[in-house]
């Protein structure tokens, strides 16, 4: 009866994993061996090649879900005083481009949504802040003839990216460390010369601080050594460093 018992728990236990395989197979990949090695019993699921994987999708997941706020502290600020100060505009149009050659690149690449997901969303977010500095901007405010170059350049800029080839690629990260330097330099110097860090939220920066740090790791686990979105995400990590002590060094000012 004991050895019954004891069988029926194991043949309970192997249908649990088998009826998980779909799951596996998304966080393993559907070439992979692993996959089967680690839905074959519970002792090869918590062996640490396979408990790796998961945490590193789970740290994905995290990230996307945080991105979904990750501009909402920017937005409160913006709507609540009505202006837009201590935002450069120039630093905004190059976020734009930073965040979707980053979602561009990996999605025509077909890496997981899992590594890339919260660029595309970020990206959403900040044609938002776009459209609240062309409303609250003023002195100088947003010209019509601004505004209607910055959406064609933009469209103009889909159509060429999306009409890329694959071997060609590459190029989008190649661009995007001058875009990375550009919009973060250009928000850094604006808090410079300000000597404040106006309606811009600190707890966005920590967010873009913390999501750089992990995209690092996630990176590595889920798409390889991938050195050109590896490098954007170390001078992101770098340069939100910079802004972090600026915002507590002008902290009074603010």
């Amino acid at each position: 009866d004991t050895f019954r018992i004891k069988n029926s728990h194991q043949i309970s236990a192997a249908m649990s994993i088998t009826f998980l395989q779909p799951v596996f197979d998304w966080v393993y990949g559907t070439d992979s061996d692993t996959a089967a090695i680690c839905s074959s019993s519970l002792t090869s699921l918590l062996t640490s090649a396979c408990v790796t994987p998961i945490f590193v999708k789970l740290l994905g997941i995290l990230i996307i879900f945080g991105s979904c706020l990750n501009k909402a502290p920017l937005f409160i600020n913006i709507l609540k005083n009505e202006s837009v100060a201590g935002i450069s505009s120039s630093a905004v149009y190059s976020e734009l481009i930073m965040y979707s050659n980053a979602a561009f690149y990996s999605a025509l690449r077909g890496n997981p949504f899992t590594a890339y997901g919260e660029t595309a969303l970020i990206t959403i977010q900040t044609v938002g802040v776009i459209l609240l500095m062309w409303k609250f901007k003023k002195d100088p405010e947003i010209s019509t003839r601004e505004r209607i170059l910055a959406t064609v350049a933009f469209m103009v800029y889909v159509a060429l990216v999306t009409s890329l080839d694959k071997d060609m690629l590459y190029l989008l990260p190649g661009v995007n460390l001058p875009c990375t330097l550009f919009s973060r330099g250009s928000q850094i110097y604006t808090y410079y010369t300000s000597q404040h860090t106006g309606t811009q939220s600190i707890i966005t920066v920590i967010m873009n601080f913390t999501g750089s740090a992990i995209r690092v790791v996630t990176t590595i686990k889920e798409v390889g050594m991938d050195i050109p979105m590896l490098s954007g995400y170390a001078m992101s990590l770098t340069l939100n460093t910079i802004q972090i002590s600026q915002f507590l060094m002008y902290k009074q000012n603010t």
